[in-house]
This record gives structure tokens, C-alpha cells and sequence, in this order.
């Protein structure tokens, strides 16, 4: 056994109890009588179970063969996990299609795209795909973001 693998199953571990915990919490809100199947805390608690039994094959090294030190996370991982942190926030100001816009020019330049005509075009019609499928199709909404709250 790994110190490591020991430390990740223990931190997975109590991990479940807590989310377990909160699933104690569901409020029955359908009489007995009238549901079918399984009640709304089931699911979840069976993604626990599953993620539990996965922490203590990873604590006690259950199918994990020994493997190397792996290399070091590159650095435009970090600058991505940043980027994406900021996007996060920008959609309470921007909204989502001018956040989202922002994010596939910026990230498609980082990854190395040179060409913006086509890193536009792309970035454009996978929109245009997202707002078909989710907006007009799924009858579904996105956050507008303040600036969009302002003219309305």
C-alpha cells in the first residue's frame, strides 16, 4: 500500500459518509401509496456505494498495479483550470453566449489555433448548435448575466 493511495481512499471515503449524510436529509414529498419505484434518495446513494467501494480498492491497492512517478501537471493545464475559473464567474456578468464566445476564442488561441477566422467560425456555430438544441428544441434557459438584465 501507497501512502498516497491510502490518503486518496481515506479523503474519498469520508467524502461518502458526508454526501450519505446529506441524502438522510431528502423529504418524502409522494405518499407511499402513489410512487412507483424508487424513491428520490436511492440514485444518489448508489453512486455512493459505488464510489466507496472504489476509495477502499484504491486505499488498500486492489488493481493498481506499481507505476512510476508520474510527470508534472504542465503548466497550461493550471493557466486552463484559471481560464475556466474566470469563466465561471463571467457568466454572472456576462451571460452565457458573450461568457462562452470569450472562452472558445481564448482557449482555442492558448491550445494553439492561429487562425481566428476559422477559431470564429467554429466558436460561432457551436453556439448557434448549443442555442438549436437547448433553447428552441429543449425549450430549456441559460443565465443571462447582468449586462443582458439591464436592457430588460
Amino acid at each position: 500500500m501507497r501512502r498516497m493511495d491510502v490518503l486518496v481512499g481515506a479523503v474519498a471515503l469520508v467524502g461518502c459518509v458526508v454526501a450519505f449524510a446529506l441524502t438522510l436529509r431528502f423529504s418524502t414529498t409522494t405518499p407511499a401509496a402513489m410512487m412507483s419505484g424508487m424513491g428520490a434518495e436511492f440514485f444518489p446513494r448508489l453512486v455512493i456505494l459505488v464510489m466507496a467501494i472504489l476509495a477502499v480498492c484504491i486505499a488498500f491497492g486492489i488493481a493498481s498495479p506499481p507505476m512510476e512517478k508520474p510527470a508534472p501537471v504542465p503548466g497550461v493545464v493550471w493557466i486552463t483550470v484559471a481560464i475556466l475559473a474566470a469563466y465561471i464567474a463571467a457568466l454572472e456578468i456576462l451571460g452565457m453566449w458573450i461568457a462562452s464566445l470569450a472562452l472558445m476564442l481564448v482557449l482555442g488561441r492558448m491550445w494553439g489555433e492561429r487562425n481566428y477566422v476559422k477559431l470564429g467560425i467554429a466558436s460561432v456555430v457551436l453556439l448557434g448548435a448549443l442555442y438549436f438544441v437547448f433553447i428552441r428544441f429543449l425549450k430549456g434557459g441559460f443565465p443571462e448575466g447582468m449586462i443582458a438584465r439591464l436592457w430588460s
